[in-house]
């Protein structure tokens, strides 16, 4: 009898230390999709309330300018709501205020580097961005002005025969910031010091009325009055978990609406 007691506590703990993991794998499943939902939710929250505003200002100057202020300044806590057992916090960043890794050429990646470091290994690094976004390698026998041209001319012929308007592109962008740590010469350092005025998702305009001096020093796109591009960051979680789910939504600002250019997710 007391042999059978022991089997059946045996087996008795086994079944339930499996049954703990079981609700433990299904409760970490339940708050990964709780947490993305709510990150989702929370793009789609803050788009709806930036366009309910752009179309509430209507062709008002300063009203609108008022409206990009507001969610662009301060802490940039657009909407923060809670839905059952779900939450959702989601900021703006004004990516036009911010210099583009992937279009301001050399010249202008050298002229912010400058701020940070030597002009020479500014120079060398600007050049090394450059190539790589190109798609020139560094000791390539082409230059980067030939290469340039070479493929110009190759996407307006593919673009005319495609019937669209031919348009300059980059071959190989930089779709992060830390990236720009792989770049030969490229120190944390100067990348940390320079983090805040670059961005990988502009369009080649600077906002000449959010943008930094030493962006604006650097610009060598188109300057506008008002944010081209806006980066909608959201995080969903569930009460009393530390899962975090991060959605980066990147909008272009098309007069009352803004349409999906770039869309990122992780797990902080």
């Amino acid at each position: 009898a007391l042999a059978t007691i022991a089997v059946l506590a045996s087996v008795t703990a086994v079944a339930s230390s499996q049954a703990r993991r079981a609700a433990a794998v299904v409760d970490n499943r339940r708050s990964q999709a709780t947490a993305r939902a709510m990150a989702e939710s929370g793009v789609l929250a803050a788009r709806a309330r930036i366009e309910a505003a752009l179309r509430e200002a209507g062709p008002d100057s300063s009203r609108l300018d008022r409206v990009f202020d507001e969610i662009t300044t301060g802490a940039g806590v657009v909407v923060q709501d809670t839905v059952n057992d779900g939450v959702f916090a989601t900021g703006v960043i004004d990516v036009s205020a911010r210099l583009d890794v992937n279009s301001a050429g050399a010249e202008g990646l050298q002229q912010l580097l400058a701020t940070v470091a030597p002009p020479d290994d500014a120079r060398r690094v600007a050049e090394a961005i450059e190539a790589h976004v190109r798609g020139n390698a560094p000791g390539s026998s082409m230059t980067n002005d030939d290469a340039r041209q070479q493929r110009r001319r190759r996407d307006s012929v593919a673009a005319v025969l495609l019937g669209r308007t031919p348009t300059s592109r980059a071959m190989q962008p930089f779709t992060s910031l830390d990236e720009l740590l792989t770049v030969p010469g490229m120190r944390a350092e100067w990348l940390d010091a320079i983090a805040a005025d670059l961005t990988v998702d502009g369009d080649g305009r600077v906002n000449r009325h959010a943008a930094s001096p030493r962006v604006l020093a650097a610009a060598t796109g188109t300057l506008v009055d008002r944010p081209s591009r806006l980066l909608l960051i959201s995080r969903g979680w569930r009460v009393d978990h530390v899962l975090t789910r991060e959605i980066q939504a990147v909008f272009d600002v098309n007069g009352t609406e803004l349409r999906l250019v770039r869309w990122r997710e992780q797990d902080r």
